[in-house]
C-alpha cells in the first residue's frame, strides 16, 4: 500500500471515530490521574542549577506498545505564581499562545469549596498537517495545593483514549518574584491514531507547553510588576508603591486653630515670650492706631 493511500485510510478511519460531545466516552479512565499537590519529581542539584540557568528539565517514558507516554518538565520562570496562574486559567486565550492548538473553549466553570474550581474545556489540536484531534478535559484547580490537574471529561467522547495532566506552580525558594513550574502529562491514543502522533505530542508539545507559559507570564509580569494583575479573570489586590525606604508617607497634618485669648494686647508679648514679642508688639501698635483714628 502506498504512503498516500495509508494516510487516506487513516484519515477515513479517524473521521469515523471522531469526537462527539453528545456521546459518553467508551470508559471512565485507564490512566491513573495525578493528585493535587507537589508532584513526585526529584531533581539533582546539578539539574536544579541548570533549570535556574534557564534550561528546561524534561523526563519522558513510553509504553512498550507505543500507544501511551508520560512527560514531565520543570522550568524556572521570572514571574510570581499569581501571574502564572492568570495565564494558565485563561483557557479561551490558549489558541493565540499555544502551538498546534487551534481551538479552546470553556463550557463549564463551577466554584467549589476552599476556593477550588472545576473547569471543563474543549480543545482541538492540529498535531500534524491533516491530523486534527478534538478532546474534552475536566480540570480541578486548587489554590491551596498550588495545582491544576485534569482528566478527560468522560461524559463526552474524545479522540484520545485517555489524558491526564498536572500543573504545579510554587514560589522560587531563593529568587523573589520567581516561580518553579512543574508540568506533567500522560496520554494514551486510540488504536486508529498513528503512533508517530504520540511522539509529536509527548516531545514537541510538552516543551511548547512550558515555553509558552514562561514567555507569556514573564511578559505579563513586566507589564504589571506592581500589581501582578494578569489576564484570565484573576484579580489581585493592588499594593501601593511608596517612595523612600518602602514606608508609607505620614498622614497629612491637621491644622489646629490657636485658642482665643481674652487678655489685653499689652500683655500678649509678656505671655508669648521672647519668640513672639515682635509679633505681639506689632498687633498692639495696630490696635493703638485704630483707637486714634476713632478719636
Amino acid at each position: 500500500m502506498s504512503r498516500f493511500r495509508l494516510i487516506a485510510l487513516i484519515l477515513a478511519v479517524g473521521s469515523a471515530w471522531a469526537a462527539d460531545k453528545s456521546k459518553s466516552h467508551p470508559h471512565m479512565g485507564k490512566i491513573k490521574p495525578f493528585k493535587l499537590g507537589k508532584p513526585d519529581v526529584t531533581l539533582k542539584a546539578s539539574e536544579l542549577a541548570k533549570v535556574d540557568d534557564g534550561e528546561m528539565f524534561i523526563a519522558q517514558t513510553m509504553s512498550a506498545d507505543g500507544l501511551s507516554g508520560r512527560s514531565t518538565a520543570v522550568q524556572s520562570i521570572a514571574a510570581p505564581p499569581k501571574t502564572i496562574w492568570a495565564q494558565l486559567l485563561d483557557f479561551d486565550s490558549y489558541p493565540k499562545k499555544v502551538d498546534k492548538l487551534v481551538e479552546c473553549k470553556t463550557y463549564a466553570d463551577v466554584p467549589k469549596s476552599m476556593g477550588n474550581r472545576q473547569i471543563k474545556v474543549m480543545m482541538k489540536i492540529n498535531a500534524a498537517p491533516g491530523f486534527n484531534y478534538e478532546y474534552y478535559c475536566d480540570h480541578t484547580y486548587s489554590p491551596k495545593d498550588k495545582s491544576l490537574i485534569w482528566t478527560l471529561d468522560y461524559e463526552r467522547d474524545s479522540d484520545f483514549d485517555d489524558v491526564t495532566g498536572h500543573w504545579y506552580v510554587t514560589s522560587h525558594p531563593t529568587r523573589e518574584n520567581w516561580s518553579q513550574v512543574y508540568y506533567s502529562a500522560d496520554l494514551k491514543l486510540k488504536q486508529w491514531v498513528p503512533k508517530f502522533i504520540l511522539n509529536i505530542l509527548t516531545t514537541t508539545a510538552i516543551k511548547s507547553a512550558v515555553t509558552w507559559v514562561k514567555r507569556e507570564s514573564e511578559e505579563d509580569w513586566k507589564r504589571n510588576p506592581s500589581t501582578g494583575e494578569g489576564v484570565g479573570g484573576l484579580s489581585f489586590p493592588k499594593v501601593p508603591s511608596f517612595a523612600g525606604f518602602g514606608k508609607p508617607p505620614p498622614p497629612p497634618a491637621v491644622a489646629v486653630p490657636p485658642p482665643k485669648s481674652k487678655l489685653p494686647a499689652k500683655k500678649v508679648a509678656a505671655i508669648a515670650g521672647s519668640a513672639g514679642a515682635f509679633t505681639a508688639a506689632a498687633v498692639a501698635v495696630g490696635i493703638k492706631i485704630a483707637e486714634l483714628g476713632d478719636e
